[in-house]
């Protein structure tokens, strides 16, 4: 049961209250939720609303985006993320949810963790570490301090995902990519316990020009690097079974 709701003015007093036990909590649309339907076992919050966090910034191409960053603000602030966000939840949600917080929340949802394996972005955390997204072990109560990556050119960045819903659905198959020179990184979300590069249709993909009958061999050889689970969504079988056709759409801006 909740007794206490911490407000640290620093990302270092936030760790230390971490440290000494209690929930974490950034925009709370996760949080929130668990503590209004059921028991939990913490007594305090930790919330993260005055730690100094959020802002974006863009220097010499690389962006950095303090944790507590809305999707919202997010969307304003980096435009080729625009449709990836829009994907994300419905916009009540997107002006609470926040840009640390979503890298917490399990697939198939947590698809802007996706958009950052793609990117090939850093994490960085409260105690001044710096971590490629694709070695970050996600550890309750750890406080993550900002996300780091570089903006990809324009017309090198893809984004396609398939639910059931236009707004607030989990992932059926979320694609994210970039493509530019012999840069290839295709990511891939909800066919697998958490977010996964796929070599595989990175290999068919590098050098190429994207053709209809590259992206297919692309869509074809992504299914070698998933691990689909039955959800209330989708079966695996059907995820395996659609995939390579939404590995295309990503490239192709097709809708579903």
């Amino acid at each position: 049961m909740i007794t206490a709701v911490r407000m640290p003015e620093s990302a270092e007093a936030a760790a230390e209250a971490a440290a000494r036990g209690g929930r974490v909590m950034a925009g709370g649309t996760v949080v929130m939720a668990e503590v209004n339907t059921g028991p939990v076992a913490d007594t305090e919050l930790i919330s993260l609303r005055h730690a100094g966090l959020s802002g974006i910034t863009v220097n010499e191409g690389v962006a950095r985006v303090g944790a507590t960053t809305t999707f919202a603000e997010l969307r304003s602030g980096l435009g080729f993320l625009s449709e990836a966000i829009r994907t994300l939840a419905s916009p009540t949600i997107r002006n609470l949810a926040t840009v640390g917080g979503n890298l917490f929340v399990p697939q198939p949802y947590g698809d802007f963790a996706v958009c950052l394996l793609a990117l090939d972005a850093t994490v960085e955390i409260a105690e001044g570490q710096e971590t490629p997204i694709a070695e970050w072990n996600r550890r309750p109560g750890e406080i993550v301090t900002a996300v780091r990556f570089a903006v990809p050119r324009e017309g090198t960045w893809f984004y396609h995902k398939a639910m059931r819903r236009k707004l607030n659905s989990a992932a059926i198959v979320t694609v994210a990519a970039v493509v530019d020179r012999d840069t290839v990184r295709v990511a891939l979300g909800g066919v697998a316990p958490g977010p996964v590069r796929s070599p595989a249709a990175e290999r068919v993909l590098r050098g190429q020009e994207l053709t209809r009958d590259v992206l297919d061999a692309a869509g074809e050889a992504a299914l070698a690097d998933i691990d689909p689970r039955d959800d209330a969504y989708a079966s695996a079988w059907y995820r395996r079974r659609v995939l390579p056709v939404h590995v295309r759409r990503a490239f192709q801006n097709e809708e579903a």
